[in-house]
């Protein structure tokens, strides 16, 4: 059902620009395969591997290079200066530091420091607007544009309510992560909307300046000695890193946790999330790459669009360790996963 809907977005995507352009067959003037460059942060994942299968799947040649950050955003000027070298018809970045540090924002995106002049698509990006990547997602107003993988707050809350009524709940900050700020204002504007008590905490710096993980499980038991409801899991690479310390410490007090991220449901300890699946956001990325590769469309005039539609992925492990089993009137949409 929903890889029918997603097929039907792409063709309906595909309609609008022909009806705008050229009429003549897609890739007709290719000689040769595609030249693209991913940069991701840690290994290809679900995401690439979907932004991946798409030109397999639909039978276009394709050079696919993979370039590792690791974990080690120390790596990026030196990918910065290899792209710049070999001058890929089309640049992919994976999430918001990844993105941030090869293509800059867009008010400070100098030529000599960050990748400018070659098309670039970024995905898995939480808040491309709120970090500065893009002017807005209808309009991004430079050479880059993306994907959308986070789904809204307000449909978050909603679903949630759904599988259990809350009045507190409790967030974690990372104070070096952008999107984990912006992710919190949009928390703190719904409060009076969803009539819920937000709990914070934010993550200490170690002596070298960054997040300190040893801290975590403390920042989780006294969220749960605050009696919150739910733990909502940030879209943050470093929580994101930390998500078994977390989430496993989260379930020994009792405390479920809401994901943003299919990852924490799927390999942690996350109760429930409301999300959209990595795999169909690297497809839907690759559709995006095909317009510019093939029909010549600028990355500007690309609005910055999710999946259509969302998943509810349901852990029912942890369900069972919590006694949260989820109401029938959420087991006939959720995804069940162990």
């Amino acid at each position: 059902m929903r890889k029918n809907l997603f097929r039907l977005f792409v063709a309906l995507q595909w309609l609008l620009v022909a009806a705008s352009g050229s009429l003549s067959l897609a890739h007709a003037e290719q000689v040769k395969p595609y030249r693209i460059t991913m940069v991701v942060y840690r290994g290809c994942e679900q995401a690439c591997q979907g932004f991946k299968d798409y030109w397999a799947d639909h039978k276009i040649p394709v050079e696919i290079e993979i370039l590792d950050v690791n974990n080690d955003l120390k790596k990026i000027p030196g990918f910065i200066a290899k792209v710049k070298a070999t001058k890929p018809d089309l640049l992919v970045t994976w999430g918001t530091s990844v993105s941030l540090e090869m293509l800059g924002t867009i008010d400070e995106a100098n030529p000599s420091k960050y990748v400018t002049d070659i098309p670039a698509l970024f995905m898995i990006a939480s808040t491309p607007v709120g970090s500065g990547l893009v002017r807005s997602l209808a309009s991004p107003g430079r050479n880059a544009s993306g994907t959308l993988y986070i789904v809204p707050v307000d449909t978050q809350l909603n679903v949630a309510k759904l599988y259990m009524p809350f009045k507190r709940v409790g967030f974690i900050l990372n104070p070096l992560e952008n999107n984990s700020q912006v992710v919190l204002d949009e928390l703190r504007a719904a409060q009076k909307k969803y009539s819920f008590e937000l709990v914070e905490r934010v993550v200490p710096l170690n002596k070298a300046g960054k997040p300190d993980a040893a801290s975590l499980p403390s920042l989780v038991r006294e969220l749960a000695a605050e009696k919150v409801d739910y733990l909502y899991f940030a879209p943050d690479t470093f929580l994101l890193l930390n998500r078994n310390v977390i989430t496993q410490t989260a379930v020994s007090l009792d405390l479920p946790v809401l994901a943003t991220s299919e990852s924490v449901v799927q390999e942690a300890d996350a109760l429930f999330g409301v999300v959209n699946h990595y795999y169909t956001v690297g497809q839907l990325t690759a559709s995006k790459a095909e317009l510019i590769l093939a029909k010549h469309v600028s990355p500007k005039d690309i609005p910055i669009v999710a999946p259509p539609g969302f998943s509810l992925v349901v852990n029912m492990r942890v369900a069972a360790a919590l006694h949260h089993y989820p109401p029938i009137r959420v087991l006939k949409v959720a995804e069940i996963v162990h």
